[in-house]
C-alpha cells in the first residue's frame, strides 16, 4: 500500500559502523523502536501514530513516518527534540540501556515488551539487537551535540535555567512553582482540615499539633423512635450531637 505522509530521517553512519558491527541492521531496527516508544514523552501522540522503517538489510538511516495518510504532523514535531538537551534520543538511550526484565542474557538480544517491543512492528519484533542499537544511538547523539542547532538550543536552555534560578531562588518555571505551592498546602494538615469534608468519622485522629481544633466535638446520635428525622449537616462532616 502506498500513500503520502510526513517523515523524517537521520543518517546512521552505515559506511563506518556496518563494517565493525555484525548486527548493525538489527541495531537500526532496535533504535527505531526505542525512538517510537519514547516519542509520546515529547509530542502529543501514541506509539501507533508513528512507525519506522522495518528493513532488515543494508540499512543506512533511521526513518520515522506518520502512520496516518496525509501525515498527522507527529514526525514534523518530533525531529526538533533530537536537537535539544535531554531530548528524544537521550530518552531512547535510557530505554535501550535499561531493560526492565533484563532479558538480554545468552544469545537473545531482542529486548522485551517492556522496552523495544512495546511498539507495533510488522516484522513481529524479529531482527532486533538492543546492544547494537545502544551503540548506534550513543554515536549518533555525540554527532548531534556537535551541530550548531543543538548548541544554540543548549545555550538557550542554560540561559533560561540561570534566569529562573536567580529570579525565583531555584524554584524553576511558573508551573513548577505552582506545583510546589500546591504540595506545600497539601502537607499542611491544619489547612487541609478546613478544606476537606469527612464522611462517617466522628473526629480526626489525634496528632502532635499544638493548634487546637476549632470544630465542635461530634459523635453519633441515637435516632431510635424518631421518624422523618433530618439533622442539619455539619460543614466539617461527622454527626451533630443532640
Amino acid at each position: 500500500m502506498e500513500y503520502d505522509t510526513n517523515a523524517m530521517w537521520i543518517d546512521a553512519e552505515a559506511s563506518v559502523l556496518s563494517e565493525f558491527m555484525p548486527n548493525y541492521s538489527k541495531g537500526i531496527h532496535a533504535l527505531s523502536h526505542a525512538i517510537v516508544a519514547v516519542a509520546p514523552l515529547f509530542v502529543p501522540c501514541t506509539p501507533s501514530d508513528l512507525d519506522c522503517d522495518h528493513a532488515h538489510y543494508e540499512c543506512t538511516k533511521i526513518t520515522l513516518f506518520d502512520v496516518r495518510a496525509g501525515g498527522a504532523g507527529t514526525s514534523s514535531q518530533l525531529w526538533r527534540h533530537f536537537f535539544k538537551p535531554d531530548g528524544v534520543l537521550g530518552a531512547a538511550i535510557d530505554l535501550l540501556s535499561e531493560c526492565p526484565s533484563e532479558c538480554d542474557t545468552g544469545r537473545y538480544k531482542g529486548g522485551c515488551p517492556g522496552c523495544i517491543q512495546a511498539v507495533p512492528c510488522i516484522s513481529f519484533h524479529e531482527d532486533l539487537c538492543r546492544k547494537s542499537g545502544l551503540q548506534i544511538a550513543r554515536r549518533m547523539l555525540g554527532r548531534i551535540k556537535k551541530s550548531s542547532l543543538y548548541q544554540v538550543n543548549a545555550a538557550q536552555l542554560q540561559d533560561e535555567n540561570a534566569g529562573s534560578t536567580n529570579s525565583s531562588a531555584g524554584l524553576g518555571t511558573p508551573r513548577r512553582k505552582k506545583r510546589q505551592k500546591a504540595l506545600k498546602n497539601a502537607s499542611n494538615l491544619v489547612s487541609a482540615r478546613k478544606r476537606n469534608i469527612v464522611v462517617g468519622r466522628p473526629s480526626w485522629p489525634t496528632d502532635n499539633s499544638s493548634t487546637p481544633d476549632q470544630r465542635t466535638s461530634v459523635e453519633p446520635c441515637d435516632l431510635n423512635g424518631v421518624s422523618n428525622f433530618q439533622a442539619p449537616m455539619s460543614p466539617q462532616g461527622g454527626f451533630i450531637k443532640y
